[in-house]
């Protein structure tokens, strides 16, 4: 039938050498090349600038698109809002896209081709509302003048922003859209990270490192040992819509992960390096170039409670490390790791062991005068294995350990109880010591340990 129309076509065509074809119509309406066409009606004029907070309208889109060379694809995502006037193929979960009209007007003769486009929250589509025709929808994403006579977004490169003013099937739109320049003062958040991003060719590295903050809305892959890296999305409100991918990131301090909190959905982040626009449809973080400036967990964990505690309870952690448990010398050399099976309050830390050798957790240098102190902590085994502790101390001499003064060891500690171990010593010259856990090579397994304290007379010192 289609051969049958053009041939009939080229006829009138070549009618036309003798009389006029201004009415002649268009042999074949090819929805591919519908772009600017329709039938006459309510002419609108261009407005918007292309961002959420002020998206073109059909006719901007149109006038926009259709500046561009044949072909290529435009160089930063725009924001098109239009109401729904044909629908070609329904979202389904076959592919996850969905091709539609949309115009600025139900009787207006514009119409804009988005063309394979993702779902909310740039996702294939699995389930949920289906737009239809009437329905006002805003569309995010990169567009092209197809054959250099059909303005449309580019195949999976664009997604349903809204629908009817939600984001999702059922949040609001949210009145932010890109924010921040990238600068630690001003970190990007997810949206402007992917504008950023999406402005560089296919796979091209940012030359420059950025700052991005956001929470985190899906975990695909945690630290571990093994990698030492993270990927994972983030939002501006921890939802799973506008998201950026963070892409194998390293960890607090740009190293590989050994030991620390481990993020969790709901976490505030800020991340620094560089960005990709990875195959030309995925911006997110270089992989192995970027590292987690900075993470605050939902309701404590990381950076939380008084750094100026003492933190006998450990229950302030900074960078993944109880604060004050750190020495600077080599007498706490244990693996340090928070645990929420605690004592009293919210974290314990557990003192990781091996049955190689004895492994210490030590309290930062201090300064004890001479006199008699008593240490107080509870632990209790983290490992069916069960564990075997020994407090004690050590003298710091610029920096360098002396001979470590033990109490008596306290064995088969059990995985299903907190043991209290309380030891008395006697410092008999005034000077630098640390105090000291160790946690035995025999068994060898990891321990708890909780609520220490450190008293000398009727003055706490630690608590």
């Amino acid at each position: 039938m289609k051969k049958i129309l053009y041939s009939m076509f080229a006829l009138i065509m070549a009618a036309c050498t003798f009389t006029s074809c201004e009415d002649v119509p268009a042999p074949y309406d090819d929805p591919n090349n519908n772009g600017g066409g329709g039938e006459p009606g309510v002419v609108i004029e261009p407005k918007g600038s292309g961002t959420l907070e002020d998206p073109y309208n059909v006719a901007a889109a149109l006038e926009y698109t259709s500046s561009l060379e044949a072909g290529v694809e435009s160089d930063k995502e725009i924001y098109i809002k239009g109401t729904v006037t044909q629908i070609k193929e329904a979202y389904s979960t076959e592919y996850g896209n969905a091709t539609f009209y949309i115009s600025d007007d139900a009787d207006a003769s514009n119409k804009f081709l988005v063309y394979r486009t993702y779902y909310f929250g740039n996702k294939k589509y699995t389930s949920g509302v289906q737009p239809a025709v009437g329905d006002e929808v805003i569309i995010c994403g990169k567009v092209m003048n197809y054959m250099g006579n059909t303005p449309e977004t580019v195949t999976n490169k664009s997604y349903l922003y809204s629908l009817n003013g939600k984001t999702s099937d059922g949040g609001d739109t949210p009145a932010g859209g890109a924010e921040g320049d990238g600068t630690l003062e001003n970190p990007f958040n997810a949206v402007a990270a992917n504008n950023y991003a999406s402005t560089l060719a296919a796979n091209q590295v940012s030359d420059n490192e950025v700052y991005i903050k956001g929470k985190i809305a899906s975990i695909k892959e945690n630290f571990d040992n093994q990698y030492g890296n993270a990927t994972f999305y983030i939002s501006a409100d921890g939802k799973n819509e506008n998201t950026f991918l963070v892409y194998q990131t390293y960890y607090l301090g740009n190293v590989k992960y050994t030991t620390g909190t481990l993020p969790q959905v709901g976490d505030d982040v800020v991340i620094y390096g560089k960005v990709t626009n990875y195959y030309g449809n995925t911006p997110e973080t270089a992989a192995r170039q970027s590292y987690l400036y900075s993470l605050k967990s939902n309701g404590g964990g990381n950076d939380t409670g008084d750094k100026n505690a003492a933190n006998g309870d450990f229950e302030t952690w900074i960078s993944g490390l109880p604060n004050n448990w750190k020495t600077a010398s080599t007498a706490g050399n244990a693996t340090l790791s928070q645990s929420e099976d605690a004592h009293g309050g919210k974290y314990s830390v557990k003192v990781g062991g091996t049955n190689s050798a004895n492994k210490r957790i030590g309290y930062k240098e201090m300064e004890l005068k001479a006199g008699e102190y008593t240490m107080t902590f509870y632990a209790k085994a983290a490992t069916s294995t069960g564990a075997s502790v020994r407090p004690g101390y050590v003298p710091v001499t610029d920096g360098k350990v002396g001979s470590y003064v033990y109490g008596d060891y306290t064995n088969n500690i059990s995985s299903t109880e907190w043991v209290k171990i309380t030891h008395t010593f006697t410092i008999t010259e005034a000077g630098t010591y640390c105090l000291v856990i160790m946690n035995s090579k025999n068994p060898g397994g990891d321990v708890l340990i909780d609520d220490f304290t450190l008293v000398t007379g009727s003055t706490v010192i630690i608590k």
